[in-house]
């Protein structure tokens, strides 16, 4: 939600600047435009939270202010949110008799929610994950992708695991 109000009000900054064509000519005249465009900020994060956010913001005044309170709310959901999905990760462990096709299932659902938590995972750390959740069934394949100091993007680990 938050990007996505972003993403508005930068638009309409945007449009805003795009659409005068020159410099405004006195300081009062750049507070009444800030004026009208934090009234329009405001209007458009109002109309599109919960009733229980609009009533717990309606007596923040500024468009900056919403998005701090905002922030402020979710900071903690968002970090719950991330240990959570680290922790997922550092906990799956493939079980003997799993297939690799369902574990690397399980594991890119796992990455795929912490990188939507905002954790940076490259690609490198996401191949050090796989190999270090792998049973023991597969220590001879990463015993000679280790020596042979093979280079592999995720895909194609998954694909020669499965192979």
């Amino acid at each position: 939600m938050k990007k996505n109000l972003i993403s508005v009000l930068s638009y309409e900054k945007l449009k805003i600047k795009f659409d005068n064509k020159c410099l405004l000519a006195t300081q009062a005249e750049a507070r009444k435009r800030w004026e009208k465009s934090n009234e329009m900020d405001h209007c458009y994060m109002m109309a599109n939270v919960t009733s229980t956010l609009h009533k717990q913001l309606e007596s923040y005044k500024t468009a900056k202010t919403i998005l701090d309170k905002l922030e402020d709310m979710f900071e903690c959901q968002a970090t719950v949110a991330r240990q959570s999905a680290i922790t997922n990760l550092v906990n799956v462990q493939q079980k003997l008799g799993t297939q690799v096709k369902d574990h690397m299932i399980t594991l890119m659902v796992y990455f795929t929610k912490a990188m939507d938590n905002e954790t940076n995972l490259d690609q490198n750390t996401q191949i050090e994950k796989v190999f270090k959740r792998l049973s023991k069934e597969f220590a001879g394949f990463q015993a000679a992708c280790n020596l042979g100091n093979k280079k592999l993007t995720l895909t194609q680990l998954i694909k020669e695991l499965q192979s």
